[in-house]
């Protein structure tokens, strides 16, 4: 699963201060803050921090430390975009846009009436899309609408090689977390690059964004919807609109289901949810038969040997609390579920994807899978990925398998040992043409 940008969690903690204000000065307060870090006045804003904040960063460098995330996450600071502020209870409460050269990020900046910052938090993070760098001339792409004329209609793209057809087809599922139709992350567009170096290999596709990323504005004003979404929401909807609009286009021949990490876990039950018949198989990219919680907890645990010494007796001690949960996840009932965390995620979503078994569910099916791992994954490492489907599929002639050396959870090449930590994805880089030639052949095939 892609662990989304720790710098969100982090900024959570800063809060620096100004003298008292009032008026348009406490209005001012919030962009001023924002300026006076990106003039690198840290120690100043640390010393006007509130004693908790001050508490959460240990000092000014860890602030200044901090800061410099957002650049080698996002690209260089370009400009602050727009600032606006209004007083709630007495405090200042900015929402200030700031451009970086992959995204613009939103932050919310609350100051209190005598000028003491008393959050700043990550409030939205809009990735750009870097250009592509494919020709255009060599394949056709054409905007399409899932459930037009619906609430909750979603937009996408059919990308379809040169000429008459029928091509085979592949629909695209994102992983985990609200994603464009591109799968945009760093500055990293990786379906994309599937996607129109298949159609130069002959082999068409559609994407689209996905619903937790297109409809925000829905779950937020329906709590209900929130708190009982799922995968049949968030994946199996969309999935089986685009199978509908694939089906019905003469220009398309067989079809396939395409999954990158949490997408790939659960591609056998998408393909039994839609009718195993509608398919000629799946491609499953950098997914696991495990549930989501116990990757997340394989993630932890390997992120404790890089905490100071001093931190990882808590940090253990906080993973093990959030491991103990599990049996009141199997035994606690739907309302309890929707009210509680498990891993971060909500308990009901979680419980949701553990009642279907992966590998079985693709067993049942026999549908031929292509199942690929990439070396240098520390998100969805080979021992979760990889190594666990040939055991849980032994003997299956259907399941076929791809094993790239120096291949990141992003789909793209690296070279070195990865960090572990999202400096290993650098902004711009392609998917891996090796893989993307792999995934046609076998298609075409």
């Amino acid at each position: 699963m892609k662990r989304l940008l720790t710098i969100l969690v982090v900024l959570m903690l800063l809060a620096p201060c100004l003298a008292p204000t009032g008026g348009a000065e406490l209005s001012a307060a919030p962009l001023t803050f924002i300026q006076m870090l990106y003039q690198g006045e840290f120690e100043p804003v640390y010393n006007q921090s509130t004693a908790d904040m001050q508490a959460a960063l240990g000092s000014a460098d860890g602030l200044a430390a901090t800061w410099a995330q957002l650049e080698q996450s996002f690209g260089a600071y370009q400009q602050i975009l727009s600032d606006t502020a209004q007083e709630q209870s007495g405090m200042a409460v900015g929402t200030i846009v700031c451009a970086y050269k992959y995204v613009d990020v939103t932050f919310s900046v609350v100051v209190t009436s005598d000028g003491l910052l008393a959050s700043l938090t990550v409030a939205a993070v809009t990735p750009k899309a870097a250009k592509s760098t494919a020709d255009q001339t060599q394949f056709v792409t054409e905007d399409i609408t899932l459930r037009p004329g619906e609430a909750d209609a979603t937009q996408g793209i059919l990308t379809l090689p040169n000429g008459d057809g029928p091509f085979p087809a592949v629909i695209i599922m994102q992983g985990s977390g609200p994603l464009d139709r591109n799968g945009t992350v760093l500055g990293i567009t990786p379906f994309r690059d599937i996607a129109e170096g298949l159609a130069l290999s002959g082999v068409a596709s559609i994407r689209y964004d996905k619903y937790s990323y297109a409809h925000t504005d829905l779950l937020a004003a329906d709590p209900a919807l929130l708190k009982a979404f799922t995968i049949a929401e968030e994946y199996i909807l969309d999935a089986g609109d685009a199978l509908k609009l694939l089906q019905s286009d003469e220009r398309i021949g067989d079809i396939y289901l395409l999954g990158h990490s949490l997408g790939a876990m659960i591609l056998p039950r998408v393909m039994q949810a839609l009718g195993a018949d509608s398919f000629a198989g799946g491609i499953l990219l950098e997914g696991s038969p495990l549930p989501l919680w116990e990757i997340q907890y394989h993630q932890n645990l390997a992120m404790i040997p890089k905490l100071e010494q001093d931190q990882q007796a808590e940090a253990q001690a906080a993973v093990d609390a959030e491991a103990a949960k599990l049996g009141g996840v199997l035994t606690l009932s739907d309302t309890e579920l929707q009210s509680m965390t498990f891993f971060g995620v909500s308990a009901y979503y979680q419980k949701d994807l553990m009642s279907v078994d992966a590998s079985q569910t693709a067993i049942g099916l026999g549908k031929p899978l292509l199942i690929i791992q990439g070396g240098k994954d520390w998100q969805i490492t080979p021992a979760d990925g990889m190594d666990v489907w040939q055991v849980l599929l032994a003997g299956q002639a259907f399941a076929e398998y791809r094993y790239y050396l120096n291949l990141n959870h992003m789909l793209c090449e690296m070279d070195g040992e990865p960090a572990g930590d999202f400096s290993d994805y650098q902004a711009g880089s392609k998917v891996s043409g090796t893989l993307i030639g792999d995934i046609a052949a076998w298609i075409l095939n």
